[in-house]
């Protein structure tokens, strides 16, 4: 079985004519494959992936929950299982898309900087000289490629512990405010926004002497900064 190669099938713009990385030839891929490819190729990325991986865990796992689970942990397996869905997805796709907004300005390949010449890989220059018609394509995988990267390494040192935990213990006082205490959504909202704001104030005046202490280091060194030479005090030199 021959397949035709990838580079005689591309677009003006350098994308395969039915699904972009498969070779395209319409005697083993359904035309309708193809386009749905194609749109995806084009428009979904990361946090639209991580989107569909949160809507679908929170429209399946708590129903495997009610269904499975022990009958006195029932509705509160449930209910943590959809706080941790609804938690990993708004932070997922929120950190996922500031990542990739940040990559793309502040290492963008339109123009070199100081930051983006550490990225910018050895092959992008020879590739725009020898395939010009799908380097931009090619560029612009990479850099997605390497915002999502530094997103993961984002939430795994920082978001998951300081983000996701404190999110799905909130999204779970909501829930079981509803559904165990007969609240009404807003009443439960709005409790636990309270809650998180006293917490919040709380973490602050058990560390205010720090933060105050930070505060004028701070302030003495700026100072010093800003002081010319000539208002600095002249040492006397000492007779011998």
């Amino acid at each position: 079985m021959k397949i035709r190669p990838y580079e005689n099938n591309t677009d003006s713009k350098g994308y395969c004519q039915s699904f972009k990385g498969v070779p395209p030839n319409p005697k083993y891929i359904p035309e309708i494959i193809g386009k749905v490819g194609k749109v995806a190729g084009e428009y979904i990325n990361t946090p639209e992936q991580k989107l569909f991986m949160a809507l679908s865990a929170l429209a399946i796992q708590p129903l495997i929950d009610l269904k499975y689970a022990q009958d006195d942990q029932k509705v509160d397996s449930a209910i943590k299982t959809a706080s941790k869905a609804m938690a990993g997805g708004l932070t997922g796709v929120t950190i996922r898309a500031v990542f990739l907004k940040i990559t793309d300005y502040y290492i963008g390949f339109q123009k070199h900087n100081r930051l983006n010449r550490y990225f910018y890989p050895d092959s992008a220059t020879m590739l725009k000289e020898m395939r010009p018609e799908i380097a931009d394509l090619r560029m612009s995988q990479y850099q997605k490629t390497l915002g999502t990267l530094f997103a993961v390494l984002f939430m795994i040192l920082f978001s998951n512990s300081n983000l996701d935990v404190p999110l799905t213990s909130d999204f779970q006082d909501i829930i079981s405010g509803v559904v165990k205490e007969n609240k009404n959504w807003v009443d439960s909202i709005s409790d636990v926004m309270t809650s998180r704001k006293n917490k919040i104030i709380n973490w602050f005046k058990q560390r205010k002497n720090t933060i105050i202490n930070i505060k004028n280091k701070t302030s003495q060194i700026i100072d010093i900064l800003r002081k010319k030479p000539e208002d600095q005090p002249i040492k006397k030199e000492s007779k011998q």
